[in-house]
């Protein structure tokens, strides 16, 4: 079972945010990534994907279709 929990490291000890569902003496394994090291650069992804189509937009040239025509209600 794999969990992946927010964790706040205070006097070389790892804090949980919420409960852990272990055993008491349970062995785990840990891959510490600081939070804003990983929120950034999706941040910057995500504001770099909103401008690249506002500039490049996509256009088919094809035949628009209504909702009911997407939905097979015609």
């Amino acid at each position: 079972m794999s969990q992946i929990v927010a964790a706040t490291f205070e006097n070389g000890v790892f804090k949980p945010h919420e409960e852990l569902r272990l055993a008491p003496g349970t062995t785990v394994r840990l891959i510490v990534d600081r939070i804003d090291d990983i929120q950034k650069p999706t941040q910057h992804a995500g504001a770099e994907l909103d401008r690249l189509c506002d500039e490049l937009p996509i256009d088919s040239g094809g035949i628009r279709l209504t909702r009911d025509q997407l939905h097979e209600r015609g």
